[in-house]
């Protein structure tokens, strides 16, 4: 006994074009390049990749060169909280991406998945910002702690006498 399969939606297959057709939509005005689209995310810059039914939404950031293990920490407090970003170092560790990837096939699925994506890389970058404000602050603090008690063993030395 065969199975009737007529009564089946036939939805539209996943590629780059209907990608880049679905963001115009969604008022993402991206750029498509051949292997990707490019597009911003809260003035970031911003790629969708689709291979083999694999969807990837990244975005990429910069990394100050002076505050280099706060970004890493920060990358890894957004990642512990998100759970489906993964922040991964990129060009010689000056830049950070943070990866949203989900098996994807048609278009009914990219509608639903892609504005996710971007919630959870949005939410990401708002916990490494916060993270990034948290850590600068603690650093600060803890380096006006260290010049205070310098500057207290500095001025009480100084009211010391030698031993005669």
């Amino acid at each position: 006994m065969g199975l009737d399969n007529s009564n089946k939606k036939i939805r539209p297959s996943l590629n780059m074009k209907s990608i880049f057709r679905c963001m115009m939509e969604g008022g993402y005005y991206p750029t498509y390049e051949k292997t990707h689209i490019l597009f911003e995310i809260d003035d970031n810059v911003a790629v969708v990749e689709y291979e083999e039914g694999i969807l990837s939404v990244r975005l990429f950031f910069t990394i100050d060169e002076e505050a280099y293990d706060l970004f890493l920490e920060a990358s890894n407090a957004a990642m512990l909280e998100t759970f489906i970003v993964k922040p991964a170092l990129m060009d010689n560790m000056k830049n950070i991406m943070f990866s949203c990837e989900m098996m994807c096939d048609n278009v009914r699925e990219f509608r639903k998945f892609f504005p996710r994506a971007i919630e959870y890389l949005t939410e990401a970058l708002t916990v490494h910002k916060a993270e990034m404000k948290r850590l600068i602050i603690a650093e600060n603090v803890s380096s006006a702690a260290i010049s205070a008690t310098e500057d207290t063993f500095i001025s009480s030395s100084k009211r010391l006498k030698p031993l005669s």
